[in-house]
């Protein structure tokens, strides 16, 4: 029992937020506690760490309606093999190695395709920015956020490396296979939480960044979210749905 993608596409309503898949591809900081969204399974920098993933200050409630009830993209992952991989944290895409091994694992030693295997991935407090396009980065400065420096300019990351890599990137052994967008052509699917948007959108603004307040930035990011990622109301509900369907849970 559980206890507790780079050109800009507008998201569809699945009535889930969802950007359409392509085929190819504070005070100062925003970000949750993963602490408390997870138990024993596994200025503006500052705050990254401190933040719940919880509802933030009851802001842009007309968006978490509308991306309430259906799970319709859940129950078209019909995989004999179903796994949910927990990511609260980026860890240097360790997680997106991890996937990459485990689809290739499936493959070569038990003769298994992407076809009979479904693979969720929870992006949710510090992974939150991974669901989040190039212009999100730049524009709200979340490699600052994460204190994450692009080795090439010796400054804050203004892009998302975790979807798209360049060679040499310092990410998932900087190994192509191991992006968000070949993982994606591989069937993962990546699950964004809306309560942790709504919470990095309240504290994005509250910071000046952006320059609107806490219901215009989450609906940026929401528009900005990668092709393929599906929005979902709130991250915790999503495992136990996952749950309820037959996928087994780790935490990564």
């Amino acid at each position: 029992m559980w206890r507790r993608g780079r050109q800009v596409a507008s998201p569809r309503v699945f009535p889930n937020v969802t950007a359409p898949l392509l085929s190819g591809r504070e005070e100062n900081n925003p970000v949750s506690d993963s602490r408390s969204l997870t138990t024993d399974r596994r200025g503006f920098v500052g705050a990254v760490a401190s933040m719940g993933a919880g509802w933030a200050l009851g802001a842009d409630t007309r968006a978490q309606q509308s991306a309430s009830a259906s799970d319709a993209w859940l129950d078209q992952l019909r995989g004999k093999h179903r796994q949910l991989f927990d990511v609260p944290e980026p860890e240097g895409g360790t997680a997106l190695r991890h996937l990459r091994n485990y689809l290739d694992a499936w493959r070569t030693a038990f003769g298994v395709g992407e076809r009979d295997v479904s693979v969720v991935v929870t992006l949710y407090a510090r992974t939150t920015p991974l669901g989040l396009q190039d212009a999100m980065w730049e524009k709200y400065q979340l490699g600052a956020a994460l204190s994450l420096t692009d080795p090439t300019t010796n400054a804050p990351l203004v892009r998302n490396w975790f979807a798209h890599p360049k060679p040499g990137d310092p990410v998932a052994d900087g190994e192509p296979g191991t992006s968000m967008e070949t993982l994606q052509q591989r069937g993962v699917v990546f699950a964004l939480c809306n309560n942790a948007l709504t919470r990095w959108a309240a504290r994005l603004a509250k910071s000046g960044m952006g320059g609107g307040v806490a219901a215009d930035v989450h609906a940026d990011l929401v528009a900005h979210a990668l092709p393929g990622v599906v929005i979902v109301p709130d991250v915790l509900v999503a495992m136990t749905k996952a749950h309820e369907r037959g996928f087994a849970y780790v935490r990564s």
